[in-house]
């Protein structure tokens, strides 16, 4: 008990700065934090997580309220053994994986319409990687371990080897990742890049963070000049507004590898809600992201200098 303690009285001072870094970014934007459930009317065709009609039943949705109050101890869905299929069954031939990480305070049935919505809007299977909501006073917590303190904890160990998994079997694995998904995926980065035996596979990976909470994500340059793009790949969709999103992204430009796409006046952190239809449209990006790309089934061809090269040649003939 003795050592435990005095190894998170070490990690506080090793992280004492980070940790007056946190506070004074938490408290500077404090008048948003009832934005993140703001809007409340409904987008055109969302299935939002605040409507009722959204959920199988009655029950999913409050016990998923339920699990957002109470701390409790809770099991994971899914640590990538459930898909969840788009309503169409045809779509692009590609060997490409679809996984989702959900964020803070997201139970069960709240998971899987996340998952669920992804795989509507982008007409792909997407397989769920499911971080147990206990509580959101402990899942604050748990973020501000991982983020702050940099303990990793149980965060990122079951997704790591779900996605190393992929990216040896296909020639393309593609990774949202919401809210504090968002910090799972950059240990996952760290961890893969820093592995000898798999760090060339990372040049398959794609990864866009919606609402993100970390305040770092990391390329490697070697992989990415070898590569001529990012490796991996990365995008970011914040809404300017986003309590989580201006105290993680917005506020870590300088630290966060990949292009961030803002739309400075909009409010809300509800991914179905407040994220997906917007990225859809193309409003955060004027139709210019990749992930806007994919949208409804696309694809959306190479990437970097030989999407560029790729643009030249249909220009030019």
């Amino acid at each position: 008990m003795w050592h435990r303690t005095r190894q998170w009285l070490r990690r506080v001072v090793d992280n004492r700065s980070a940790i007056r870094r946190d506070l004074r970014l938490g408290l500077s934007h404090v008048a948003d934090l009832p934005r993140l459930f703001l809007p409340l009317g409904q987008e055109p065709g969302a299935r939002s997580e605040l409507s009722l009609s959204s959920y199988s039943s009655a029950s999913d949705a409050f016990v998923s309220l339920l699990q957002l109050v109470v701390p409790a101890t809770r099991e994971s869905i899914s640590q990538g053994s459930l898909v969840c299929l788009p309503p169409r069954a045809a779509g692009p031939v590609e060997n490409t994986r679809w996984f989702f990480i959900n964020g803070m305070g997201t139970a069960p049935a709240v998971a899987l319409l996340n998952a669920s919505e992804i795989a509507r809007h982008f007409q792909r299977p997407v397989t769920l990687i499911h971080t147990p909501t206990w509580g959101l006073v402990r899942d604050v917590a748990e973020s501000i371990t991982a983020r702050t303190l940099r303990k990793d904890g149980k965060l990122s160990r079951p997704a790591l080897n779900v996605l190393i998994d992929a990216l040896e079997k296909q020639d393309q694995v593609v990774l949202v990742c919401h809210s504090q998904g968002t910090i799972v995926a950059s240990y996952i980065v760290r961890k893969l890049l820093r592995n000898p035996a798999v760090r060339h596979l990372v040049r398959k990976l794609e990864i866009y963070c919606i609402g993100g909470v970390a305040d770092s994500l990391e390329i490697d340059p070697q992989l990415t000049l070898a590569a001529g793009h990012p490796v991996p790949y990365v995008e970011h969709f914040a809404n300017g507004r986003d309590y989580l999103a201006e105290v993680g992204i917005l506020a870590h430009l300088d630290s966060t590898a990949g292009t961030v796409y803002c739309l400075s006046d909009r409010s809300g952190h509800l991914l179905n809600q407040h994220y997906l239809p917007a990225i859809v449209r193309g409003d955060f990006c004027q139709r210019s992201s990749r992930l806007y790309r994919y949208a409804r089934g696309r694809v959306p061809g190479p990437k970097g200098a030989l999407s560029v090269a790729a643009r030249q040649m249909g220009q030019h003939g």
